[in-house]
């Protein structure tokens, strides 16, 4: 996961919504279950009211810029990063609460060292509550289907690599969170089997820390 210094700006709209219009408590919990791609993502996209609608509202956005992690993965040393996200969201879509398609890259620069590493993903994700009240005890299924994250050092080769299709059940009582299972993995997805520790693991070596 990016450290606490690497929560981009958040996203302004090509079309839509104006800047925090909308609260975020489906993105949060779905960027909670998925990975580093996904958060970067989720953290800056609103997630949609709980109701349904007929006709679901489609907003498009792009966040391109940079940040600044001074503590890299709790190394105590200082990574740059640039990004440019691109994302469809739909608002009370029919089969979900939330539902959104992005693409993106993201790409991690050590400052004294020049050593990077390349973060590319793309698919479509969505969160639905199957069970309980959302204001109380309940519980939200989480799909995410496509490249949730491709983390590449420079000459093409790969360092991580999750893909393909993860379904993840979370358990929360209001907005906050209780537990989690993953029900359903079709594909590698070694940053979820890892708890999404594999992130720390591997990144500041490759980064040269």
């Amino acid at each position: 996961m990016f450290g606490a210094g690497a929560v981009p700006s958040e996203i302004g709209p090509v079309t839509g919504r104006k800047k925090g219009s909308r609260s975020k408590p489906l993105g949060r919990r779905l960027a909670a279950a998925v990975g580093a791609g996904s958060v970067l993502l989720l953290m800056t996209v609103a997630a949609a009211p709980a109701a349904h609608a007929a006709d679901p509202e489609v907003n498009h956005f792009r966040d391109v810029g940079t940040d600044v992690d001074p503590d890299f993965c709790g190394t105590g040393q200082q990574i740059d990063i640039a990004f440019d996200v691109r994302v469809t969201e739909w608002l009370s879509p029919n089969q979900a609460d939330f539902k959104s398609t992005s693409t993106g890259k993201v790409t991690f620069t050590n400052p004294l060292t020049g050593d990077t590493v390349t973060l590319l993903f793309a698919g479509a994700s969505m969160g639905e509550t199957i069970s309980g009240d959302p204001e109380g005890l309940h519980v939200v299924e989480f799909t995410v289907v496509g490249l949730p994250e491709l983390f590449g050092a420079p000459g093409g080769g790969v360092l991580t690599l999750d893909a393909g299709y993860i379904v993840f059940q979370q358990t929360f009582e209001g907005d906050e969170f209780i537990s989690q299972e993953t029900v359903l993995v079709k594909g590698p997805h070694p940053a979820a089997e890892s708890d999404f520790e594999l992130f720390c693991e591997i990144m500041p070596e490759a980064l040269g820390l």
